[in-house]
């Protein structure tokens, strides 16, 4: 029988290169003493069209109203699309059973379509599944199906009905009638922040990955990159911490002496200045 884990539910340090929040849950790493992220990047800017940037006036909202740090977010990043309306889709009174949060997601994916196509779906019409923990609700899945996640289901009557706390589901259909389950670290609304800024790095049109190095080399992008006070993503696995800056994502995933990044953009010109740091780059698209 496995065991089922909870992850902490205090805010975060202060992280590489530093997130916003207060120390409580993890030990800094060695560079994480570095004032807020200052407007001028270096080495060399982030070269576009200024006016076609995303605005990281998101990030502000994180802790305060992580619904509308989603929406900004979500609008700013994808461009509107015209398309078939789905006879499928939700409809106004499937959202008004769900919490806040996941309404609103589905809500924006009717304004950015790009929201159906992570390679990680959310289910479009989330399903019921009874584990352990009791009566679940999973609205999103991994591409192949070795894990899920889902909200306690159905509403308790109680102030957690409006922000539930998430269930990650390691093989959920693999026949074990108890597979493992870890309570994740933030709730639904500051969930759905953390899985978009993943998914939309993994679906972006152009995009950099590091190999492995030294966690000293990513004491420059401390100029360049806003940090997204959100708990690390996936802390059993590669538990990265999300950054920003005009134009780009990052995503970064290091110990106390080693590191790799992901970075995302959806302009070829914003990912090309990140050539000027020259990491060993595993991947850099042109």
């Amino acid at each position: 029988m496995n065991t089922h884990k909870e992850i902490s539910m205090g805010t975060w340090g202060a992280g590489l290169l530093g997130n916003g929040t207060a120390a409580e849950s993890a030990a800094p790493i060695p560079i994480a003493d570095v004032s807020p992220p200052r407007p001028a990047p270096a080495p060399g800017p982030v070269t576009s069209a200024p006016g076609l940037l995303p605005s990281l006036d998101w990030i502000d909202h994180v802790d305060t109203d992580p619904i509308r740090a989603l929406e900004m977010l979500v609008l700013g990043w994808y461009p509107a699309e015209e398309v078939e309306p789905d006879p499928e889709a939700p409809t106004d009174e499937d959202l008004a059973a769900l919490p806040p949060s996941l309404a609103a997601f589905h809500r924006l994916a009717r304004l950015r379509p790009a929201l159906h196509r992570f390679s990680n779906p959310m289910l479009e019409k989330p399903r019921r599944a009874e584990r352990a923990p009791g009566g679940l609700l999973v609205f999103a899945v991994e591409n192949q199906g070795c894990r899920d996640w889902s909200i306690p289901w159905p509403p308790q009557g109680g102030p957690a009905d409006a922000d539930p706390l998430v269930w990650f589901t390691e093989d959920p259909y693999s026949g074990d009638e108890d597979p493992e389950m870890i309570l994740e670290a933030e709730p639904l609304s500051r969930f759905l922040l953390q899985f978009t800024l993943h998914e939309a790095s993994g679906i972006a049109p152009f995009r950099a990955w590091t190999y492995v190095m030294p966690v000293e080399r990513l004491e420059p992008l401390s100029d360049l990159l806003r940090p997204v006070p959100l708990a690390p993503w996936l802390p059993t696995y590669g538990s990265d911490l999300f950054y920003a800056a005009p134009g780009l994502l990052a995503s970064i995933s290091a110990d106390e002496t080693e590191a790799t990044a992901v970075f995302a953009a959806r302009d070829r010109e914003v990912l090309a200045s990140l050539r000027a740091y020259d990491f060993p780059w595993c991947r850099f698209d042109e």
